[in-house]
């Protein structure tokens, strides 16, 4: 109770407000673009709150072009498939979904491709509309578009500055940790694996920041650097025990002090960072080179200047366009294989024309997952949560017959799942929102809602074993698959990176576009080893990343080492 009573203070503010605006969003949208487009109005509900996953705010007019592309298309192909014959339909259907699949879902970072399949599939089954009504609905899918960018330039405006802030304060308070050990003499050292993840989560936030492939500017250049000096700080720490010997302990003092001031530079409680002349960095000993390479760092980062000055890259308009398409077996093998599943059992639901073959659609999209282990657990959460959900809906709609109560018990299961992380939480709630919809003037009794929640377990059930069959049987992709390709993947690109540590750097642009991925691989393989249980993992990363890391310091130390020239 105590846990439960923390996270409902932990998030009623934000659970509220954003109840309030989806309410106010949902009741204003349909009075500009009619009631049949109430249905756009709830998808962009959901597209706005997980478009936070990625940060659309560094060009924001290119992702609004993007956005609105995407919905209109959706739109019109949504328009065709419920429109036409269903055969006819068959291959609009299936290049919508698969382009779709594979533009949102991401080899490295959190894929975002569910909520666009899901309102796609919104539009198809749940509020078609006709040749007429389609240049209203193509006009309300780009307004639900500018929608989705006003959310991220609210809710996202500072995302980069507080991200980056974070990561290299948090940087900072490792090495003050490690100065406590040295200086207290205990074991407990801040663990190597977990100040590499943040470092990794710079260049995730450079990446998501980027104007264009190969685009990004010297501060972006200089936040990663600034990360990795950090970094080589707390191993020189870590690694050094000479530091344990009483004439070194002023020296850790002295450290110490330096990083407080850095502190303070970032928390925004001093406008510079100290200099070689006014004497901090006289008593730091061998790790002045460090702190000095930081501070750099630091003071690029933070330059109006270098934020807008982008080197170009040497890289021919050919060699970029294949560095941009760049094909994944990973999202290639999902989307295709899901667009085949999602299109042949739209084809069959509307040849047979299934009353709530929809139920079976969503459950297949749900269920329908990148790697074939994650199918099985999500399938038991779904059924489950389908029971949980069928049983509250039967008692509370059989108890509740009017219209205005059952509204109220809609969008009271709807405000509470903002309280769930798990997804059979979540879903649960969700059952007791689609079933009030299905049953909202239709049934009263307990048999009635009940016989609704049978058929809603029916299909939810038939969906779940066809999308076991398909993606763990008939064309299964495990993790363990990606993570080989990708291990091989990222060793490929360690190896270019040092190469070019010790040829010398000619191309700034490519380097740091290697640094990054580089980084988001060794992340994802850190996860996808974690869930595999696959501990030798952590020493192979470690290995390589030290070897990248000793020819990156070896370049780094050469005087030509100038990134925004």
């Amino acid at each position: 109770m105590r846990k439960i009573a923390q996270n409902v203070r932990a998030k009623f503010i934000f659970a509220t407000l954003s109840f309030i605006f989806i309410i106010i969003y949902v009741n204003l949208f349909p009075r500009i673009f009619g009631q049949e487009n109430n249905i756009v109005a709830v998808i962009f509900t959901i597209m706005m709150s997980a478009s936070m996953v990625r940060d659309l705010t560094a060009v924001p007019l290119k992702h609004l072009m993007i956005q609105a592309f995407t919905m209109v298309m959706m739109a019109v192909c949504a328009c065709l498939v419920s429109n036409l014959d269903p055969w006819l339909a068959l291959p609009v259907n299936f290049m919508m979904i698969f382009a779709i699949l594979y533009a949102f879902t991401y080899e490295y970072a959190d894929h975002l491709y569910f909520p666009y399949i899901l309102s796609y599939l919104f539009l198809v089954f749940i509020s078609p509309v006709g040749f007429s009504r389609l240049p209203v609905r193509m006009l309300a899918m780009a307004a639900g578009a500018v929608s989705v960018i006003g959310y991220q330039l609210v809710m996202g405006r500072k995302r980069v500055a507080v991200t980056a802030r974070g990561i290299l304060c948090s940087l900072i308070d490792f090495a003050q940790e490690s100065i406590s050990c040295r200086l207290e003499e205990c074991d407990s050292m801040p663990d190597r694996n977990e100040v590499h993840r943040q470092v990794c989560g710079l260049s995730q936030t450079v990446h998501d920041r980027r104007k264009k492939l190969f685009q990004v500017s010297d501060a972006g250049f200089a936040m990663i650097d600034a990360g990795r000096g950090l970094e080589h700080v707390l191993l020189l720490l870590s690694e050094n025990e000479l530091w344990s010997e009483p004439e070194k302990q002023e020296e850790l003092k002295a450290v110490r002090s330096v990083l407080n001031q850095y502190r303070a530079f970032l928390d925004g409680r001093k406008d510079g960072l100290p200099t070689e002349d006014d004497g901090m960095f006289e008593r730091v000993g061998e790790i002045k080179d460090a702190l000095l390479y930081v501070r750099d760092k630091l003071q690029e980062m933070t330059s109006p200047k270098r934020r807008t000055h982008i080197c170009k890259t040497a890289l021919s308009p050919k060699a970029r366009l294949k560095a941009a398409i760049g094909v994944s077996p990973v999202r290639l093998t999902y989307a295709l294989r899901t667009a085949i599943l999602l299109s042949a059992f739209t084809l069959f639901v509307q040849t047979l024309a299934l009353p709530h073959g929809k139920w079976l659609l969503f459950t297949l999209a749900s269920l329908s997952l990148p790697y074939s282990d994650d199918v099985q657990p999500k399938m038991k959460k779904r059924v489950l949560a389908t029971v949980i959900g069928g049983v509250s809906s039967a008692t509370i709609y059989s108890l509740i017959p009017s219209a205005g109560g059952r509204t109220a018990a809609m969008m009271a299961s709807g405000y509470l799942s903002f309280y769930f992380a798990d997804y059979t939480g979540t879903f649960a709630c969700s059952t007791v929102g689609a079933l009030g919809g299905a049953v909202f003037m239709s049934s009263f009794s307990f048999a009635d809602v009940g016989g609704m929640v049978l058929v809603r377990l029916c299909y939810i059930i038939l969906g779940a074993l066809i999308a076991y069959g398909a993606n763990c049987l008939i064309c299964p992709y495990s993790r363990e698959k990606a993570t080989v390709q990708l291990l091989k993947k990222y060793t490929e690109t360690a190896e270019l990176i040092k190469k070019l540590c010790r040829q010398g750097i000619c191309d700034i642009q490519m380097y740091y576009d290697l640094v990054m991925n580089v980084h988001m691989q060794e992340e994802k393989l850190r996860r996808n080893a974690q869930i595999s249980g696959w501990k030798e993992m952590d020493v192979l990363l470690e290995r390589i990343r030290s070897q990248v890391r000793q020819e990156h310091r070896r370049y780094a130390d050469r005087p030509a080492l100038q990134t925004a020239e």
